[in-house]
């Protein structure tokens, strides 16, 4: 089973990291490996995707539903065949001068033997850089629409549009 977690304080506000996290369908233009993500069912407060992971030749095309709980939590699961548990977790917690504490949890295993080996180099290596990944992308959002935390710019964060269910992200 591939596992990795991970936990840290980030210097933005947690309801711009959740957007972020929440805008599945922007993840192939910051994620390494992640050649598609399409939402292909919505909901009120969750939304059905299928992705698309690369390395090189290798491709794992695969299903998941991602359970919001704005701005708090997300729950991304997955009963695609080729997992036996797909299951991330992402917290956000507000902490002062516009910072939050993210906590990122990955657990996978596949049913296939021939498998497994071929989808912990595609996810293992992308868990690890994810949180990372998603920091960085909301700094250069923040930046691209001069939107800085109040406790950097010394006034009221100004998030731009965006966000996956027409809610805000820098």
């Amino acid at each position: 089973m591939a596992t990795h977690r991970e936990s840290r304080a980030i210097a933005l506000p947690s309801e711009w990291l959740f957007d972020i996290v929440a805008d599945v369908e922007r993840y192939p233009e910051f994620l390494p490996l992640m050649r598609a993500a399409r939402i292909v069912r919505r909901y009120p407060e969750a939304y059905e995707t299928e992705q698309t992971l690369a390395l090189g030749l290798l491709l794992h095309r695969f299903h998941t539903r991602t359970e919001l709980a704005r701005p708090n939590s997300i729950t991304i699961v997955s009963d695609d065949r080729s997992f036996c548990r797909f299951d991330v977790r992402w917290a956000f917690s507000p902490l002062a001068d516009d910072h939050c504490h993210v906590d990122f949890a990955l657990d996978c295993a596949t049913r296939s033997l021939f498998l497994r080996p071929v989808v912990e180099m595609l996810i293992l290596p992308m868990a690890a850089s994810m949180v990372t990944a998603f920091e960085a992308r909301a700094h250069a959002l923040a930046a691209k629409t001069g939107a800085v935390p109040a406790a950097t710019a010394g006034h009221a964060s100004q998030p731009g549009s965006g966000g996956v269910d027409g809610r805000s992200i820098p």
